[in-house]
């Protein structure tokens, strides 16, 4: 029986008005719901709102930048790791879950800012313009986020991911992340621009079957190597009556099976 993978990142419920996910009768078969990150402010709240509405299957949820916006990151997840013990929903960062037969790893991901060559003014311009080095603490809240903590981050999903997927394994592999590790998941238009450095690395991992991503609030399903990678975000919106979301080419009910 193959794996039927029900895509979705990037819903930014804080910034929604009058969505929310198909009615159950609505929603594709699917094995596993993967949601990749930015599903709302605050892990935990994000856990509660999936526990309301998939409350008997398996989500495989990881950590966006947004769920960390006025909070402290880690502690953020570890709230969302507590509101998900013992329920279907697995909150991945830095590890992996087996799902009938297929084996998942999940993390935030960051960048390491070397997307054009020149990470140390990548990260300087990260620093001054997006709001993650704002609106984020770390170290109990002592501290705000800067670009050295996320590229540490990266690196430490880096080895992480290199090191497992590595492994002999005799089952599908799959990766959840919310920034790209792959070149060609750059957005459409910002191919040159230095920004697009904390929105993706070169770093093309090997070993995955299927790589699941978003931040960049596209739909993008393209291979790298034998790896299939994914990306389906909704993005802002709908906020007024009669309005869309800012993805056009969203599908709230787009599958992968393996």
């Amino acid at each position: 029986m193959p794996m039927r993978l029900w895509i979705l990142s990037d819903l930014h419920m804080e910034l929604t008005r009058g969505w929310d996910l198909p009615a159950i009768t609505d929603r594709p078969p699917f094995d596993v719901m993967i949601v990749a990150g930015d599903l709302t402010t605050r892990m935990e709240r994000g856990v509660r709102w999936l526990l309301e509405r998939v409350p008997d299957q398996h989500v495989i949820y990881v950590c966006g930048n947004h769920e960390a916006y006025g909070t402290d990151l880690d502690r953020t997840v570890e709230k969302a790791r507590a509101a998900a013990a013992g329920s279907n929903i697995h909150v991945l960062q830095n590890d992996s879950v087996i799902i009938n037969g297929t084996l998942f790893f999940g993390a935030t991901g960051w960048t390491d800012f070397n997307l054009f060559g020149d990470p140390y003014l990548a990260m300087r311009v990260a620093g001054q313009t997006m709001n993650d080095y704002r609106k984020i603490r770390v170290r109990n809240y002592a501290y705000r986020l800067r670009p050295r903590d996320t590229l540490a981050r990266h690196m430490e999903t880096r080895a992480f991911l290199k090191r497992e997927l590595s492994r002999q394994r005799n089952m599908p592999r799959v990766v959840v992340t919310h920034m790209g590790f792959h070149a060609e998941a750059v957005p459409a238009g910002h191919e040159q621009d230095v920004v697009a450095a904390a929105y993706t690395s070169r770093a093309s991992i090997k070993g995955a079957d299927v790589w699941i991503y978003g931040h960049t609030h596209e739909s993008r399903d393209f291979f790298a190597g034998t790896t299939r990678v994914v990306s389906n975000a909704k993005g802002y919106g709908p906020w007024h009556a009669n309005e869309k979301w800012e993805n056009s080419k969203f599908n709230p009910t787009f599958i992968v099976e393996m």
